[in-house]
């Protein structure tokens, strides 16, 4: 099997969404043997990757889909002569990433600007990443980190507009939104979004 951690990190069904949604500074693709047990069978072979701050669910999926072709096609023949040794897993450093749960797409803006940023880029595209505003499901694709200012409004309120992005204030601070969909319409830049509302009644909302 090829699995997309550095095994035993993030052993289940969503080892690319958990590397950025739990800030790991790296991944990998792992061949293993396959066992009764979740993603529990000896290493064969081994490639890993740095997770740049850029890197969403998306860019990362594709690269470790390479990656991973690409080793296989290295491993089989040196798995086939008899010059690879199978490393059994450690049990103590396994970790994991389970499927992402419809609570986990919701963002909190009570946590800080760091856990929000990897929540929106983490599931970017896909499942996607969502607050309620006006009672309207709001999907986030893309954010930016802003340079941190601890304010006394609300988490989840927006204290400022830019011109490419929407602020929100955070737990520590304030994050960007720069790409959204707003429920009943397409996915778009923050830039097309401000061309259908007014800017400025959006300040003081609150995302929930």
């Amino acid at each position: 099997n090829v699995h997309a951690s550095l095994l035993p990190k993030l052993r289940g069904g969503a080892p690319i969404h958990h590397a950025i949604l739990d800030h790991y500074p790296k991944t990998g693709v792992t061949i293993m043997y396959m066992v009764e047990k979740m993603d529990a069978g000896d290493i064969i072979s081994q490639e890993e990757t740095v997770i740049t701050m850029e890197d969403t669910y998306q860019t990362l999926h594709d690269r470790l889909s390479v990656m991973g072709r690409d080793l296989l096609l290295k491993t089989i023949p040196d798995l086939v002569q008899g010059k690879i040794q199978p490393i059994p897993q450690q049990e103590e450093e396994v970790t994991y990433g389970y499927n992402i749960k419809k609570e986990e797409e919701h963002v909190d803006f009570s946590w800080d600007t760091l856990k929000i940023y990897d929540r929106i880029r983490g599931l970017n595209p896909n499942p996607g990443s969502y607050a309620l505003l006006d009672g309207k499901r709001v999907k986030f694709y893309a954010s930016e980190m802003s340079s941190s200012f601890y304010t006394t409004k609300e988490p989840g309120e927006i204290s400022r507009i830019y011109p490419h992005a929407i602020g929100v204030c955070t737990k520590n601070g304030e994050i960007l939104i720069t790409e959204l969909q707003v429920e009943g319409k397409k996915r778009m830049s923050v830039t097309e979004f401000f061309h259908g509302v007014d800017e400025e009644a959006l300040l003081g909302k609150v995302f929930r």
